[in-house]
């Protein structure tokens, strides 16, 4: 359902909020706040042009938009004050936000402390209905999920499945982990390791991680984060596992921080 603008309507019943995810709050909100600074986007950090009216709504209050997404019925938007630039073409997130929105305007807001070093960043749907909740600290990991409950919202940790095609392929949650210690728990699920179609290059890391029979390693970044990328046969589909670190040699100080499936046809 698309969000053109805001019905007139009596004010719907305050909703349950929870938060399972440390240092993050979501807490039910009628009145977004305006921003904190009159942040605007550089070159390199440039958010999102607002297409719902939700989204406008929190531009005019002074926010940086940087994604949009339903959540059944609902309208999210994440939005921040500012970006701190960083290496690698990576953006900080100032005063990282979350809102929900009905036909009728706000219903609730996520946010972080100020003493926690989280800030929330994008939103992505799931095939679950969900909406995954990256990191907004340059790199975008996924830190939760928001969730629809009876009319509430509750942020979660990350499920401990994702599906994708449809739900014909499913990978288990290896966010965070090495690869050395991720592909034993993709494998006894299936997921076959992948041999790249062409040969390392002279100076490509993947090369080094194949030798310790990482054979997956399709490349490796030799700047910026030490990218790696890693792809694995499925029934239907490959999973294509991204990793930064700079432990070329055995896998073990890498960090998962992203996988995506290209699906088969059926």
């Amino acid at each position: 359902m698309a969000f053109t603008a805001f019905a007139s309507a009596a004010p719907a019943a305050t909703p349950n909020t929870a938060s399972d995810i440390p240092g993050a709050t979501l807490t039910a909100l009628a009145n977004l706040p305006r921003s904190p600074e009159s942040g605007s986007p550089d070159e390199y950090c440039k958010g999102s042009s607002p297409v719902s009216a939700a989204a406008k709504l929190v531009a005019g209050r002074g926010w940086i938009v940087t994604s949009e997404a339903q959540l059944g019925q609902y309208q999210v938007v994440t939005f921040a004050s500012g970006f701190e630039p960083g290496t690698s073409g990576m953006c900080f997130t100032r005063n990282g936000r979350l809102a929900v929105f009905g036909r009728a305007g706000l219903i609730a807001l996520a946010y972080t402390g100020r003493a926690a070093e989280l800030q929330l960043g994008n939103v992505e749907l799931l095939e679950s209905g969900a909406l995954m909740i990256s990191a907004g600290d340059g790199v975008g990991a996924p830190i939760g999920e928001l969730h629809e409950v009876n009319g509430g919202f509750r942020l979660t940790r990350v499920a401990a499945e994702r599906t994708f095609c449809n739900g014909r392929a499913v990978v288990p949650n290896v966010y965070g982990k090495s690869i050395k210690d991720a592909r034993k728990i993709l494998i006894a699920r299936g997921w076959k390791p992948k041999r790249p179609a062409e040969a390392w290059g002279e100076f490509d890391g993947a090369a080094d991680l194949a030798k310790h029979g990482i054979v997956e390693a399709e490349t490796c970044s030799g700047t910026g984060l030490g990218d790696c990328w890693f792809n694995y046969n499925g029934p239907s589909g490959i999973l294509r596992v991204t990793t930064i670190g700079e432990d070329r040699e055995r896998g073990n100080d890498d960090t998962i921080v992203g996988y995506d499936v290209k699906c088969r046809a059926k």
